[in-house]
């Protein structure tokens, strides 16, 4: 063919003349005939449209080229002219051919030739010519498209006409208008489409028998609609009373202009009229039958509906069915993706206008959609979950939600804006014209410079622009709405009302009659005056739903005649010829009126009607099975709550969310606390309601859901400061702070939350609710000490109710030293930030918390719990002392006096001394010497000295840690007076400890008075030998043991040597009979310990460390040593780290520059450290102790000795697993959980190796710490009772290890786990029977197994081939050995029951008579074997089922193949837990016990019986499978062998 300016396969009418070469003028030429033929189409059409003419005066073929013609002009000119593809069928021809043809070949290889695409900007220089003569032919064309629907309407067509007609109308849907072909090119297509949309609607309601092939037609065209966001909706349609509420999904292409219009896609258009399109006249007598139903053919036809809707609804149900169909299918069966979106997009549109009066068809494909969608989501909830296409879920979820939540805001708007009609048939009189002129209107603006309108009923004036009425059309009478409404109720119901009624007044039904009418009488003034078929469709469509709602009215609902409304309704059907300048009815609104008629209406319609029927649906689905379905469920009803918050107040609401706060899925935790968020600080209410929930979450196991609680909580503090649950927020949010294994987004987000609320230093002008702090200019110091004021209040509120202020300092610390120097990332940039701002507020805080104690001292009235208040207030500056010494100096004369201990708080006396006394001690290194001199010339060392005498340990420990500091100053004189009273103080406690040291071996015997002064006397000078810095007190290298010796002359004592005698003192006394006494020279020589690390070197060499860690020790030695231990090492860690190793280095003289060069800044710091690693075993074997303290304390020095990097986390780790089988300790589990976390994140791979060796410690762990239970035996058992989730059930001791580790996430780590586990079942080839003390620890290790948190169905089912696998090749070895021993059938040992099986089920089992006594120990050993086996014939039993493991699955199965999809997220199906208890074979002096042994002997057959009749095929070689070889073809059979069965050693 040659190819002309234009060419292809979409241009031949116009761009072809056969082989020939095109001559100049053809495409003239060929576009007069293409004109001319589309005017004698339009001359033919309009002849047989016209009334009464025949259908025979025109020939077939003559319409067939009609149709044929409407057909090539759509598809082949107007499409692609309008679209700007006309280059499209350049291409392709040019492709095509062989060569390019002449042009081509003129066409200079230099010069590249370029495809235009649609909106590219440009188009195609040869194709300029061809757009516009055919884009001007549209309105000729779209003429010739209406008479085709006048022709189609009165005329009987072929079915393949009317099919290419209908195919060719619906094509023009698929234009993508491009403004680059014409500015206008939006508006020419839109005339296309909505002429070809009243043509494919008049066949549709022409030709009943075709709708359902014409609805399937509808769904392969959606895929060629356009998808950009410009192209998609270009359907115009009035703005609805519903697209506030919709949002963007409805906005028109960009150069409209107009506010009072929407846009929607031109096929939801097409959708609702095609439904409209079907509405037939309703039968006057239900005797009647419908119109059109009489055609046989019209399977639409539903014999028991006489409303004239059954073809509408079964429109409805195709659509409905045939989408949700698609979107339901899976990802390989194509096309799901594709409609999905299309789904969205037309809920989206037809939520936008079924509050408009054109389409109320929108409301009944809405609840044929929620009805499909409702039963597809409770469909899934019962299938199986492979059955289950996720994505669908999710699109049939949010779908699910837009419609419900959209119906929620329908009712709300009639909730909250109802119609105020009359209730009676009286109705009042006007009242008077008022004096002053009302404005009205329903626009909202004032009395504007415009012409208004006056009510001739109330009075009130409109503007005339929004009523519709100019100056030149003011009517002689004109009410507003609501009179028009008011008038038109009664006179209705004048007309309608039953003579037999009672009483005058109205009901709600009542009013919607009239409303109808109303609305009826607006479309039929529409239809009239546009000729819109929609419009006519659209009033046919309301009547027969009008007529259908009668139908099903019961009659004494309201005061209306329901047969004379019915028979008033259907004798309107029929539109009136409308007359030359027909005025609009009398009862007319504007269409502000008619939206909120719309309103009212809709909120009564079937879909809303239907509310709690689809709010049910989404909270059933919250307590679903399925994680997704109930994640989505939430999200759902998120949609709903975001319109109608009042709905969260509701019991049913509330219950469900509060559940899913307890949902064992993270994400579905996470959604249920979103939503609450949302509208927790909108409702205080629903804030008390949902305190204790949400405070849950704060410690939730999901990220996720702990950033989101910690979100929710700030918000609320930041917009309500006197919240309730203010304290217990705030404490929760600091104990997650402080502990070391949150997550650092998470305690960021804490440290940003009280940032913001505490130190800010844009606080300073504002208020703390946020809003800007009303004050007078020159007043900023005053707003931030208001600030400040309120800041410091809410602080000791929190310790107050906590108890102590360990998390407050813990935060205050994380904020001012949190950041990391040099690391120049965004966080930590704001973490600096945070910091500077945090300094900075600290001083206006501690002037706060001063002032704060003052005002409690002028207003206290001397209650009991006045001294709680005062210590919280002390413990609270006591932070800031500790972070920022230097703010407490200016006030420490408002502190001293606190020191004389005549507070007024007897019960906090010894509290508030200590906190002051640390204060002081704290501050003491930034005293001047001014005021140093003027302290300690004052009462202070007499107040410090007194504590010491009057107060308990803890309190003169403060004291005399103050006092030294005070002795220690560097500007103190050498005889200053506080050096002198601890001098004095020290040599009092000594010379008493002196003399009573040989009083007695027990002081337990000895007066209390005398206790509490060896307790006091202990307490005191251990504290002075740990805080005083002597001149030169650096021990040397070498220590020698000699110089600790006691001083009998106390007069020779001074501070530089006081440390060696206490020591030695402290030995006579720990060397006492009482464990208090013990525990006290312990704790003193702790003291000396801290402070010189050499005296470890000592005591480790005369033996003390062992005495006081071994069995020989009483408990609480054990715990005061391990309590002692700890303390060396967090103190050393907080000198390294503090910097005053450092300090103290760089004062030595003696310290070389080397040293100093290599960091080594305090070697005596790894003193205590190295000594506690050389007692590692004597450690490890404390973790058995029967004591659960000395267990907890054992396990926390262990936690800081792995941080501190001091002993071996690969021999750590066992004995951590091992203490996950205290059961009875759960704080304990708890803390050795947390170690197994940090050392998991940092080696998982060690994690997963010692995890058999963990079990095996495990079990020895119960049978030795809980060996004193019951009947002496001790109860060793691996499931533990669920500690979290909404549902009760159990879980295995290492169930949290396993989930909060890496190993469960990788295929390859989780195999060699189970692997591991399984090789402890294997027997060992180098012994010749197993031995039988290892039966209890098999049968532990298989509960394990039984129950750990699978997720993937690859885990039980490895579980099963292992088990199968050693149960083929060991158990029939054991079985023949059992028939050789026992005479039985060697070659089919186990075909039946034999007779001991028989005799031991009757329970008349008798070895002698069996003659099996001579045969017992043999006997007894097999019995060991099988029992060896039995566990995994059992556990394989059990998993099949639990996990509904079919037959074929377990066949197929191979364990180097591919995990399938379907099979992960698996869960366990209800029931009662693995357990599986193992009887002893032999008795205590190694006989046999035959009763047992029968029992296992009995069982191992069955079992064995029952896996062979499962017919379970074990291949040693799988790669024989033709399917799988091909599968392992790149490693070999051999090495698939070797994979499939990893050897993983138990140890």
């Amino acid at each position: 063919m040659q190819v002309a300016k234009y060419s292809g396969p979409n241009a031949a009418p116009l761009g072809s003349l056969g082989d020939s070469k095109l001559e100049p003028g053809a495409g003239f030429n060929r576009l007069q005939i293409l004109l001319c033929g589309l005017e004698a189409s339009n001359i033919l059409l309009s002849i047989m449209a016209s009334p009464g003419i025949d259908r025979r005066v025109v020939e077939d073929d003559t319409l067939e080229a009609c149709v044929n013609l409407i057909k090539n002009h759509i598809q082949k000119h107007l499409i692609p002219a309008l679209s700007n593809t006309g280059h499209v069928g350049v291409s392709m021809a040019t492709s095509g051919n062989g060569s390019g043809g002449e042009e081509a070949e003129r066409t200079p290889k230099s010069k590249k030739s370029r495809s235009v695409s649609p909106n590219r900007g440009v188009v195609a220089k040869s194709l300029k010519a061809v757009y516009s003569p055919i884009l001007s032919t549209v309105g000729q064309f779209g003429t010739m498209i209406e008479r085709a629907d006048a022709f189609v309407a009165c005329n009987e067509m072929d079915d393949s006409l009317l099919f290419t007609l209908s195919g060719a109308a619906l094509s023009t849907l698929t234009i993508d208008a491009s403004p680059i072909v014409r500015a206008d090119a939006a508006s020419l297509a839109s005339i296309i489409q909505v002429s070809s949309m009243d043509l494919i609607a008049a066949i549709f309601r022409r030709y009943p028998r075709h709708r359902s092939i014409i609805v399937e037609d509808v769904f392969p065209l959606m895929l060629k609609l356009p998808a950009s966001k410009k192209s998609l909706r270009t359907f115009l349609v009035k703005k609805s009373a519903a697209s506030s509420r919709t949002g963007d999904v409805a906005k028109g292409p960009p150069t409209s202009t107009v506010d009072d219009h929407d846009y929607i896609q031109p096929i939801c258009a097409l959708t609702l009229l095609l439904i409209q399109s079907c509405v037939v006249m309703p039968s006057q007598d239900d005797d009647e039958q419908m119109e059109g139903a009489e055609d046989s053919n019209d399977s639409w036809a539903l014999k028991d509906d006489h409303s004239g809707l059954q073809g509408c609804v079964a429109v409805c149900n195709q659509f409905t069915s045939q989408m949700l169909q698609r979107c339901a299918r899976k990802g390989e069966e194509g096309g799901a993706s594709e409609f999905r979106p299309i789904l969205s997009n037309l809920i989206d549109d037809l939520l936008l206008v079924r509050h408009l009066p054109e389409y109320p068809a929108a409301g009944m494909l809405l609840l044929y959609l929620s009805h499909r969608l409702g039963s597809d989501l409770l469909r899934a909830s019962s299938a199986a979950k492979n059955q289950v296409e996720a994505t669908y879920l999710a699109t049939a979820m949010d779908a699910f939600g837009k419609i419900t939540s959209a119906v929620a805001g329908s009712l709300q708007r009639n909730r909250e804006n109802p119609f105020k009609l009359p209730e009676s048939m009286n109705l009042c009189a006007p009242s008077p014209e008022p004096t002053e002129e009302i404005n009205r209107c329903f626009c909202g603006r004032g009395n504007l410079d415009t012409f208004m309108v006056d009510c001739d009923r109330c009075h009130s004036w409109h503007h005339g622009s929004c009523v519709g009425i100019t100056k030149d059309t003011v009517p002689d009478i004109w009410l507003c709405d609501d009179c028009t409404l008011q008038t038109t109720v009664v006179e209705q119901a004048k007309v309608f009302a039953r003579g037999s009624r009672d009483s005058d007044s109205l009901t709600s039904t009542d009013h919607n009659h009239v409303l109808r009418q109303l609305l009826l009488s607006y479309l039929s003034w529409t239809a009239q005056a546009s000729h819109s078929q929609i419009a006519e469709r659209a009033r046919e469509f309301l009547i027969a739903s009008w007529v259908k709602q009668l139908e099903g009215s019961e009659e004494n609902l309201g005061s209306f005649d329901l047969g004379l409304v019915r028979n008033f309704a259907i004798s309107q059907w029929t539109l009136p010829t409308p007359q030359p300048n027909q005025q609009r009815p009398r009862a007319h609104l504007t269409d502000d009126g008619n939206q909120r008629i719309m309103t009212s209406l809709v909120a009564s319609s079937e879909l809303c009607v239907s509310f709690n029927r689809l709010l049910g649906v989404i909270l059933r689905l919250m307590g679903d099975k399925l994680a997704s379905l109930r994640k989505l469920s939430v999200k759902a009803i998120l949609q709903v709550v975001n319109i109608d918050p009042a709905l969260m107040t509701q019991p049913t609401v509330r219950k469900e969310v509060s559940r899913c706060f307890h949902d064992e899925s993270i994400s579905v935790r996470e959604a249920a606390v979103s939503l609450v968020g949302d509208y927790i600080i909108q409702s205080p209410n629903l804030a008390a309601a949902f305190h204790a929930p949400l405070l849950e979450r704060i410690v939730d196991k999901g990220i996720s859901v702990r950033k989101r609680a910690v979100r929710i909580f700030r918000d609320v503090l930041l917009s309500n400061p006197t919240y309730e649950g203010r304290v217990a927020a705030c404490h929760a949010m600091m104990q997650r702070a402080a502990d070391r294994k949150e997550d650092d987004g998470v305690r960021d987000l804490i440290h940003e939350t009280f940032h913001t609320l505490w130190f800010n230093s844009k606080a300073f002008d504002m208020g703390i609710t946020g809003s800007p702090a009303k004050s007078k200019p020159g007043q900023l110091g005053t707003k931030a000490e208001l600030y400040c004021k309120e800041v410091s209040a809410q602080m000791v509120e929190v310790v107050r109710v906590s108890g102590s202020n360990e998390v407050l300092s813990t935060l205050v610390k994380g904020l001012l030293f949190g950041f990391a120097e040099g690391d120049k990332d965004k966080k930590n940039v704001e973490r600096k930030k945070r910091q500077e701002d945090s300094h900075s507020q600290c001083k206006l805080l501690v002037k706060a918390l001063i002032e704060l104690l003052l005002s409690f001292e002028d207003t206290r009235e001397h209650k009991e719990d006045d001294g709680k208040q005062l210590v919280a207030i002390l413990a609270t500056l006591g932070v800031f002392a500790q972070t920022f010494p230097e703010l407490v100096v200016p006030h420490v004369d408002t502190l001293v006096p606190y020191l004389k201990g005549d507070n007024g708080v007897k019960r906090y006396e010894a509290a508030v001394v200590s906190q002051v006394s640390s204060m002081i001690s704290g501050a003491s290194s930034h005293f001047g010497s001014g005021e140093l001199n003027r302290l300690t010339s004052g009462e202070l060392p007499n107040d410090l000295v007194n504590i010491c005498y009057k107060f308990p340990s803890e309190a003169v420990t403060s004291a005399v840690e103050a006092l030294a500091k005070l002795a220690n100053h560097p500007d103190a004189a050498s005889d200053s007076i506080q050096e002198k009273k601890l001098l004095k103080l020290a040599t009092q406690f000594y010379s008493y400890l002196l003399k009573t040291k040989d009083v007695t071996n027990d002081f337990s015997s000895m007066k209390k008075s005398v206790r509490d002064n060896v307790r006091r006397a202990l307490a005191a000078l251990g504290s002075i030998c740990r805080f005083y810095e002597c001149a030169g007190a650096a021990d040397d290298h070498t220590l020698d043991s000699s110089v600790f010796v006691i001083e009998t002359d106390v007069a020779k004592l001074q501070l530089d040597n006081l440390s060696n005698a206490a020591f030695a003192l402290f030995l006579q006394y720990l060397s006492k009979e009482d464990e208090s006494t013990k525990c006290l020279a312990l704790r003193a020589m702790n003291g000396v310990f801290i402070s010189r690390p050499r005296v470890v070197l000592v005591a480790e060499q005369m033996g003390i460390i062992t005495s006081v860690i071994g069995d020989e020790a009483p408990p609480s030695v054990q715990i005061e040593s391990l309590r002692c231990w700890r303390d060396i090492l967090i103190s050393e860690e907080k000198r390294i780290d503090s910097g005053a190793a450092k300090a103290k280095m760089e004062a030595q003289k003696n310290v070389t520059l080397s040293k100093r060069i290599g960091g080594d800044q305090d070697g005596d710091s790894t003193i205590s450290g190295s000594v506690l690693t050389k007692h590692s075993e004597r450690l490890y074997a404390l973790t058995l102790s029967k004591d659960e303290k000395v267990r907890h304390m054992i396990i926390d020095l262990i936690g800081h000795l792995l941080r501190q990097g001091l002993i071996n986390p690969m021999e750590t780790v066992p004995h951590l697993l091992a203490v996950q089988g205290d059961v009875k300790c759960p704080s304990t589990r708890a803390l050795a959980l947390k170690l197994l976390q940090t050392e998991g994140e940092k080696r998982p791979d060690m994690l997963r190796q010692r995890i058999c060796a963990g079990i095996k410690q495990a079990f020895h762990f119960q049978r030795n710490v809980y060996s004193d239970s019951t009947n002496g035996s001790a109860k060793v058992t691996a499931l533990i009772a669920k500690s979290d989730g909404p549902k009760d059930g159990w879980e295995t001791i290492f169930d949290a290890v396993i989930k909060e580790s890496a190993i469960r996430n990788k295929k390859a780590q989780r195999q060699g786990l189970l692997k591991g586990i399984i090789s402890l079942f294997e027997k060992d080839p180098d012994v010749k029977y197993s031995n039988a003390d290892q039966l209890p620890m098999l049968a532990f290790a298989s509960e394990i197994l039984g129950n750990l948190p699978y997720t993937s169905l690859s885990d039980p089912l490895f579980i099963v081939y292992h088990s199968s696998c050693i149960a083929a090749l060991d158990g029939q070895g054991v079985l023949t050995q059992f028939a050789e021993l026992l005479g039985g059938d060697v070659c089919d040992p186990n075909s039946e029951e034999d007779d001991i099986e028989k005799l031991s089920k009757q329970g008349k089992f008798d070895a002698a008579q069996l003659g099996l006594e001579a045969k017992g120990a043999e006997f007894g050993q097999l019995c060991v074997e099988a029992a060896r086996i039995l566990p995994l014939l059992k556990l394989k039993q059990f998993l099949r089922k639990a996990y509904n493991i079919s037959e074929a699955r377990v066949t197929s199965y191979v364990p180097s193949e591919k995990e399938l999809i379907h099979e992960k997220g698996i869960s366990i199906s209800d029931g009662p837990p693995f357990s599986f208890t193992m009887k002893s074979i032999l008795d205590a002096d190694g006989s046999i016990n035959w009763s047992n042994s029968v029992k296992i002997y009995s069982s191992f057959r069955r079992m064995m019986r029952d896996a062979e009749a499962d017919d379970v095929h074990v291949d040693p070689e799988p790669t024989k499978s033709p399917k799988r070889t091909a599968k392992r073809k790149r490693g070999g059979s051999d090495q698939v062998v070797e994979e499939s069965s990893p050897k993983v050693s138990p140890e």
